[in-house]
């Protein structure tokens, strides 16, 4: 990972785009959520390429992801793998932006396929919804990746 391509870093994460310190990233009227991929080892120097990409593309204002370099503090890990990452992709429910993330996402290989070769059927999920402490069973997601395309095609609607 190349620490000069993160704009900012704040409470244990990098961020990419909008500094949310200075600027909203959203309005406030904006119901915002997320995207969430994972994937294992270093966060690579081309996966910090695509989060870029995605930015400069005006795919969504805002990404993040843990900051490496206080990974091993991290409070809310549920196990003890230091190998993983999770990247946070934002974006508001509007059909455009959100089905353009989603298209963005599995363009460039982002969202994993079953061993069928299907698309797992991931959540986006609301920033209330976290806020409110929906994580595991708790969480029920209103949009999911099967009501933008189908999940064995990979064809948005």
């Amino acid at each position: 990972m190349k620490d000069e391509l993160v704009s900012y870093r704040v409470g244990g994460w990098c961020y990419y785009g909008i500094n949310i310190t200075q600027n909203p990233a959203f309005k406030e009227t904006d119901n915002v959520g997320k995207f969430m991929t994972f994937g294992k080892g270093d966060i690579s120097n081309e996966t910090q390429k695509i989060i870029l990409k995605a930015i400069n593309q005006g795919i969504t204002p805002l990404i993040k992801h843990p900051d490496p370099d206080l990974q091993d503090f991290n409070p809310y890990s549920i196990d003890d793998s230091k190998d993983d990452w999770v990247i946070i992709w934002y974006s508001t429910d509007e059909e455009k932006p959100l089905k353009g993330l989603a298209k963005f996402l599995i363009d460039h290989g982002l969202v994993r396929k079953t061993k069928n070769g299907k698309y797992y059927n991931i959540s986006f999920k609301y920033d209330k919804q976290t806020q409110k402490g929906e994580y595991g069973e708790q969480f029920r997601p209103s949009i999911s990746l099967n009501n933008l395309m189908d999940l064995n095609t990979g064809q948005f609607y």
